[in-house]
């Protein structure tokens, strides 16, 4: 991977038992023209497996981080996406917040923040 991209693990909670969440997610994201080639599905310990995007800055964030907005507004269930950073950092959308513009818009910023100066932790969540 270049030096200047950067991976970011998404984990889906609760995934269903069938991993129909994580699996519509991954299908979602690779629709991206940015994402397409850049995410992939790898094992988590004790959990259900994770979805893996490699981005290669800001923008590629914003694209990911609006992606998974679009994708949780069409769910029913309540579910939650948490982005975590190789560096540390971590954010989570959920549901409601990604009916909520201005929630959404803090993530992407927080995101992008966090990115560029790799802060150790970032939370966005109205619950």
């Amino acid at each position: 991977m270049p030096a200047s991209q950067e991976t970011i693990t998404l984990s889906v909670c609760p995934d269903l038992p069938s991993a129909d969440a994580r699996r519509s997610l991954g299908s979602w994201l690779r629709a991206e023209d940015r994402l397409r080639d850049s995410v992939t599905t790898a094992p988590a310990a004790g959990a259900t497996d994770v979805l893996v995007v490699a981005v290669d800055g800001g923008g590629a964030v914003m694209v990911l981080v609006q992606a998974i907005a679009g994708w949780l507004t069409h769910r029913r269930d309540d579910v939650t996406v948490r982005l975590t950073g190789a560096d540390g950092w971590s954010a989570e959308l959920d549901v409601r917040g990604a009916r909520d513009m201005d929630q959404v818009t803090a993530l992407i910023e927080a995101a992008v923040r966090a990115l560029a100066d790799q802060r150790p932790t970032v939370e966005t969540n109205d619950r």
